[in-house]
């Protein structure tokens, strides 16, 4: 949408140049057309990273499972949100998914369900963990982060209980719907670009997840994490107005250069 915004301003920009109601046009004099669109081309290129995403679409990234439902195993998977792939031995379906948290901050939503309808994401007496290295495309702040489990239909399980010590929560996350745990409005630099340290989900014995939830049997798990970038790149929007307003000047320039030519005459 970038693109297509300046380059319509671009557009605008040459037919304002050789418009006959142009003064450019009328002294037949080329700089002022080159000017804008040279300035345009310049903010079209260094607006491309607004929209980029946080997170790099197709890298490989490795999560790291114990008993979760089998024993421990390294899964290397890629980042392809909206795409289920089956992790940890083909045990569990991961979804990933990206949210807008608005503010320049970004959701990553991880969803693992059981692959197989009726067999228990853990059982009580083992130790559980899930720990995702993501693939960020620039440098991130972690901002927030919240957790939720799911029963056999993939739909929510209210928490009774502080599972990871967190406050209980209605989702915060967009597109999540039910409830949970987990911590919002701080600000910690992450790492990046490249895979950011773990982001450890573990609960030592999995009695601990039973206890907190009102069923015997949890087949899903539901992990999101809010970023944002630590250099923010401006919106789309304040791009569109730097450029009318770099056209604006120039123009103004334009006027200021004629009237002054006139007066020394």
């Amino acid at each position: 949408m970038v693109s297509t915004t300046l380059s319509v301003q671009i557009i605008n920009l040459r037919i304002l140049a050789n418009s006959p109601h142009s003064p450019a046009f009328v002294q037949g004099d080329n700089a002022m057309q080159t000017k804008l669109i040279v300035t345009a081309a310049a903010l079209l290129g260094l607006a491309a990273p607004a929209h980029a995403e946080l997170f790099s679409i197709g890298a490989d990234f490795t999560i790291a499972f114990e008993n979760s439902p089998i024993s421990e195993t390294d899964t290397t998977v890629k980042f392809l949100p909206g795409t289920t792939q089956l992790v940890d031995g083909g045990n569990l379906n991961l979804t990933i998914s990206v949210a807008n948290g608005g503010g320049g901050k970004e959701w990553v939503v991880l969803n693992y369900q059981t692959a197989v309808t009726g067999t228990p994401l853990s059982t009580g007496g083992q130790n559980w963990s899930v720990n995702p290295f993501l693939p960020a495309a620039v440098a991130v702040n972690f901002t927030g982060d919240y957790y939720q489990w799911q029963g056999a239909d993939g739909l929510n399980i209210p928490q009774t209980g502080r599972i990871f010590g967190q406050t209980l929560m209605t989702s915060p996350v967009p597109g999540v719907t039910g409830s949970g745990e987990g911590t919002l409005g701080f600000v910690a630099p992450f790492g990046g670009p490249g895979l950011l340290p773990g982001l450890l989900g573990f609960a030592d014995p999995f009695q601990i997840v039973l206890n907190g939830l009102p069923a015997a049997e949890v087949e899903g798990f539901t992990s999101a994490f809010e970023f944002s970038a630590q250099s923010p790149v401006p919106e789309a929007s304040t791009w569109a107005m730097m450029l009318a307003g770099f056209a604006g000047l120039g123009l103004m320039g334009w006027h200021g250069s004629r009237k002054a030519a006139a007066l020394r005459a």
